[in-house]
Formats: C-alpha cells, structure tokens, sequence
C-alpha cells in the first residue's frame, strides 16, 4: 500500500472517531457542591438552582449527582429539559452525556409547540430525537387526543406510534386500536390488527386503514366493513372513502348492502356517491333486491348502474347492461341490457331477452314487467312475442304474436292474451291427464289461462281458425310454430348460474 493511501485511511479514522466523541456535560449553576468520597462515591452533590448543558439542551433541577468522570447525572425535583422547540418536566431524571439518553421518571411531561405528552416513565433518545414510553401515555394536542400502553413521539417529523390499547380522538372521529401511527403534519392516522374507528357518519371496523380526520378521506384495506348512520354496509378488499365528496370507492370482492333501500351490490370495482345517491358496479358485479322478505332477486350484468334520488326513495333506478341475467325463485331471466325504474314499477328486458315464469318460457323483442308490493304484476310484451310450455319430450304447447300481455297472480303467471296473428299449439289433456290430441289454431287475438302452472285452455276469438290432431297424427312440421327456440339451457337455476353465460 502506497504512503499516500496510508495517510489517507489514517486521517478517514481520526476524522471518525472525532465526529463520534462525546462531548462534555457541562455544570453552569449550582448553589451548593460537595463531594462524598469518604463513602467511595464517586460524584458531586448538587443543590439549588442546578443547571447543565450539553450542547444545544439546557437541563433544570433542584438537586443532583453529577458523574462527571462517567459525563453523566442524576437529577431530582422540578427536573426540566429545554431543546430548540421542545420541553421536558419531570419529578427525577437521569442523563447519560456519552449516549446522549434522557430518562425521565414520575410525573413527566414533555411540550412541544401546542402538544404535550404525559407519562410516568419516558426516554428520550437525543440523537435519534425520539421519546419513548411503555407504561402507558397521553398524548395531547388542539386537534387530537391519544391515550396508549407504549408510544414513540418524534418531535422533528411529528410522526407518531402507538400500541397496547389505543384510544385517539380528533374531532368527530374515535379509534380505538391494537397499534396506531399518526402523521401530526398530514392529519393521518394509521391502524394495524383489530381495530375500530367510530365517526358521527359511520362506523368502520378494520385490521388495517388509515384516515385523514380532518379532511375526513380514509384508505381501508383487508376487508374492512364501513356502516353508515343511514343502514348502509360496505367491505372489500380495499375501499376508498371521503365524507366530504359522499364518494366511496371499492376493489377486490366489493359488497354494499343498503337497509334503508333492501337492495345490495356487489362486483370487482365499485363507485358509490351518496346525496344523490348513484353508483357503478363492474366485474362480476350484481344487484340484489331484498324488498320482497319471501325472495330476493339477484341482477348480474358486465356493468350495473344505479340512481336514487335524495328527496323521494321511490325515484330508484336500475341499469344493467350487457350478460344480463336475473334470478328469483319467482322468475328468471336473460337479456343483453335490463333496466329497473321504482316509480313506476317497471323491469325492461331488451337485447334477445328471454323470461322463465315457473314452466313458461317467454320471449320477445322487448319484455316489460309491472310489479306490485315488490312482486310481478302484469307484463307486456312487444314483437316476436313467444310462450312456450314443454308438456313432454318434443311436446311443447306453443302460443305466439306480435305483442302479449301476461298477469300474474299470487307471482305466478294466471293468463296470457296474445294479439297480432296470434298461432297456438296446444296438447289438449283430459282430467287424468292423458293426451287427447294437439290443437293448432290462429286468430288476432288467443288467450290462454293456466292451473297449478301449466297451460290448461286456450280461449279464442269467434273469428279464430283452428284444427285438432288425434295423438300421434300431427304432421312434424306443424308441432313447432315458426320462431321456436327453446332456451332450458341458458336458464339460470340458482343465484350462482347468473355469472354463466353460454
């Protein structure tokens, strides 16, 4: 190694072990001093008025045992640290110059522009700039108010950790929390494990999120539940939220599920806003329906829509576009686009929409369904109107036209007039239920009636035609009318077939 180099690393080696010496504790006031060797203590006794200081702080007591071989002190009563900005009281204290740590004991306080910190037990790391206690504190401050088992506070960045039953409140907003870390500077609070944050709007229990509780905007992650005062219940993967904008957005297995309107929705992505009350669900998404307490109606599309009016609860309504499927246990059905709209009751079904009412299988250009006290009512249908009943295998009671118009009662379809070159095909039974020959007939106008479900009479106009066929004499091309599709296979048959599409 050259000469050059050598001095090189020797002169890096004193510049480090200079910067890392410790400097001298110095005594600037004492009223009385005294030395107590004959016990082989060594150290001076000092009373009144008792002053250090090291480097930029300046300590405060009545009484002291100053080590000043060892750079360090004991000190007793009215015990006080002045640094830059910051104030530490105590009963007692201890101070280690060397490693530049400050413990304070019995009845500590430490000031900090408009907060204080209360404990009976603190350490401050000088180097570090942080406090720390572990036997519980009170952290409190003009916009905050802390209370935990063990806590850090660093006055320089103002960041904040807390944990063993945490308690912080700030304005409207309480949490209560295993762990807590609080951004004094950004008004953020975060919480890890078991935790639960209350708020005048809500109520949010969580394992880990953070809010802003003055700006009132929260992050929540893991499946965090959001309740709001108003019945509404939220949780996914992880949710946005402000209390000022009424947006909340959810990703990851979003549900959202609202009392006050019995409806809930869920999906991948969700944007909800209240005051109006609007929304769009995407991916997977779904809407269901819990006004009717005897079934709940579920709605899947690619996209779900949403509007409610603020004012008036019955101005709701509904937009599902795109593999939309609807499952009740009273209806089911099928479409490329379907809308809801409460004030007047009504359920559009476009795009090849197909409507499976118990046995029947409905299908049309447009399917409209009126309902009542939440259940279906009556139902229009426009163009290409078809009802098809399967009696047996290729045995299909068939009933078509331009428009129909279908009523329901007790949920269940009870009769059906079909209008605009209307054409049947019915198998006509007898009381035991045995085949006594297939009917084909045509009109402007037939209606059909049902028992127990299934097709029993056709009722047709005077001007009506048709031909009955013994059993087993129908000739093949008259057993299906033109447009005959029967659709079994895409008929959901539970809440989970919605998500399928063939």
């Amino acid at each position: 190694m050259s000469l050059l180099k050598k001095t090189y690393l020797y002169l890096l080696c004193i510049f480090a072990v200079s910067a890392n010496a410790a400097t001298n504790v110095i005594l600037e006031n004492s009223e009385e001093l005294s030395f107590d060797k004959e016990h082989g203590r060594d150290y001076q006794i000092l009373r009144g008025n008792v002053r250090f200081r090291h480097d930029d702080a300046v300590m405060y007591c009545d009484s002291a045992y100053f080590y000043d071989t060892n750079n360090s002190f004991d000190a007793f009563g009215n015990c006080r640290v002045v640094q830059d900005t910051m104030t530490m009281t105590s009963n007692s204290m201890y101070y280690d110059g060397n490693t530049r740590i400050i413990k304070v004991r019995g009845g500590a306080e430490l000031h900090n522009g408009g907060m204080t910190l209360t404990t009976d037990w603190l350490d401050y790391y000088r180097d570090a700039n942080y406090g720390y206690y572990a036997d519980g504190g009170h952290l409190v401050d003009p916009q905050f108010d802390i209370v935990s088992k063990v806590g850090y506070y660093y006055p320089n960045s103002k960041v904040s950790f807390f944990k063993g039953n945490v308690t912080m409140v700030s304005g409207e907003t309480k949490i209560l929390t295993d762990s807590l870390k609080f951004d004094q500077k950004q008004n953020i609070s975060s919480v890890f494990g078991p935790s639960t944050i209350y708020h005048t709007d809500y109520t949010i229990e969580t394992t880990h999120a953070w809010t802003n509780t003055v700006d009132r905007y929260g992050r929540l992650y893991n499946h965090s539940v959001l309740t709001s005062k108003k019945g509404s219940k939220m949780t996914a993967d992880s949710i946005h939220f402000s209390s000022l904008t009424n947006i909340v957005e959810m990703w990851g297995d979003a549900l959202a599920l609202d009392d006050s309107s019995h409806t809930g929705f869920s999906g991948d992505y969700a944007w909800m806003q209240n005051n109006p009350n609007s929304g769009l669900v995407v991916g997977k998404a779904c809407m269901m329906d819990f006004s009717n307490p005897d079934d709940t109606m579920f709605v899947h599309g690619d996209t779900i829509k949403y509007h409610q009016s603020p004012v008036d609860t019955t101005k709701r309504e509904l937009y599902a576009f795109h593999h939309v499927k609807l499952f009740s246990n009273d209806m089911q059905a099928k479409g490329d686009s379907m809308s809801y709209i409460e004030l007047d009751s009504l359920i559009r079904l476009d795009g090849n929409p197909v409507l499976w009412s118990d046995e029947s299988q409905i299908t049309g250009d447009t399917i409209k369904i009126f309902t009542k006290n939440n259940k279906p009512n009556w139902m229009h249908i426009r163009g290409n109107a078809f009802v098809i009943q399967q009696q047996a295998i290729d045995c299909f009671d068939q009933l078509n036209g331009r428009e129909a118009k279908g009523y329901f009662e007790k949920s269940y379809l009870d009769h059906l007039d079909m209008m605009g070159n209307a054409t049947s095909v019915y198998y006509a039974q007898d009381d035991y239920n045995k085949l006594i020959g297939i009917n084909k007939c045509e009109g402007q106008m037939l209606s059909i009636f049902l028992n127990n479900k299934k097709m029993d009479r056709i009722k047709m106009t005077p001007e009506s035609k048709g031909t009955m066929y013994p059993p087993g004499r129908i000739p093949e091309k008259e057993k299906t009318l033109r447009g005959f599709n029967w659709r079994e296979k895409e008929k959901p048959l539970s809440k989970e077939d919605i998500f399928k599409w063939e």
